[in-house]
């Protein structure tokens, strides 16, 4: 089996910063996990690592398409294991680092195979959902999956269409939950992971959280929307359903207060990172660390002794 280090934990927790370290230091690549990152143009509002650090240490998958176009978690998993393979054979460590945890879980466990159903069954069911959505909105999507599937909505954010949709058309068209779909047996992975959890307590979660989002806002997040829009991109577009995007538009178009923006942001990535906490807590990691207190030498020293096994 093939041996990946997985830096993860929920937003704002300095995974980003870690994994250039440990790349640096165990001649690795990164590989982003990041469901929002992937998206071309879309860069004060993400997060994606700085110039500095991707000059230090090549990322992949990052920007790789446009806002307008859909991707997956099974579409990342091709893609991830791709790279691993070109890393690999170039005696490279394959560091997958990331928040959005349903990508790294299609990566280490490959996914269920999809439900048997025609294609005009598919088709009423999405257009029944886009419909839903249309007429009531994304939370009210959210609130029927958290009725259904509890465990996949706490992972997923209420605004996000694209895979609240998701689950709902394979509940519906399969009459299972993805959660029971993802707990049945599946194929032997050919990874060894190696996970590395961030979990930093909650006001400094919080803290980063807040310094983070003004940050953002300051560095051309309303500028980058406002282009946006005028290229022709729709608010509905996927890329544009990306956390704090929408209170943004709402901004750009004197909906709300550049105040009321900043508060809805924080409020919303707090809840946001609340979820990712639960998500990842559940699965099993390797070394659990506050990120104050996180060394570099302990993580080589247990990625060495896993690569010896």
């Amino acid at each position: 089996m093939i041996p990946i280090l997985i830096i993860a934990g929920p937003t704002a927790s300095g995974k980003s910063k870690l994994a250039v370290e440990l790349a640096r230091k165990l001649d690795g690549e990164i590989i982003s996990a990041d469901s929002r990152q992937i998206y071309r143009a879309l860069d004060a509002g993400t997060a994606k690592p700085s110039k500095e650090e991707r000059a230090r240490v090549r990322h992949h998958l990052i920007d790789i398409i446009d806002p307008v176009e859909k991707y997956n978690a099974g579409r990342f998993a091709r893609d991830a294991a791709s790279v691993i393979e070109k890393l690999v054979n170039e005696r490279k460590t394959p560091i997958v680092c990331g928040g959005t945890g349903f990508y790294i879980q299609a990566l280490v466990r490959p996914f269920f195979s999809e439900p048997e159903s025609s294609d005009r069954r598919k088709e009423e069911v999405r257009l029944r959902l886009k419909e839903m959505y249309e007429k009531k909105g994304a939370e009210t999507l959210h609130e029927e999956l958290a009725g259904l599937d509890p465990e996949s909505a706490a992972r997923l954010h209420p605004n996000d269409f694209q895979r609240v949709s998701r689950a709902l058309e394979l509940y519906y068209l399969s009459d299972r939950t993805m959660t029971q779909l993802l707990s049945e047996p599946q194929r032997e992975s050919p990874y060894a992971p190696l996970t590395i959890l961030l979990d930093p307590q909650a006001e400094q979660l919080k803290e980063a959280i807040s310094f983070r989002s003004k940050k953002m806002l300051n560095s051309g997040w309303p500028e980058e929307v406002r282009a946006l829009l005028a290229s022709g991109v729709s608010p509905d577009a996927p890329g544009l359903q990306s956390l704090g995007y929408k209170e943004v538009i709402d901004l750009v178009k004197g909906k709300i207060s550049r105040k009321e923006t900043l508060e809805r942001i924080i409020r919303k990535t707090w809840q946001y990172a609340r979820r990712q906490r639960t998500w990842f807590k559940a699965r099993r990691a390797e070394m659990n660390v506050d990120p104050k207190n996180v060394a570099p030498e302990g993580i080589i020293s247990l990625w060495s002794t896993h690569c010896s096994r």
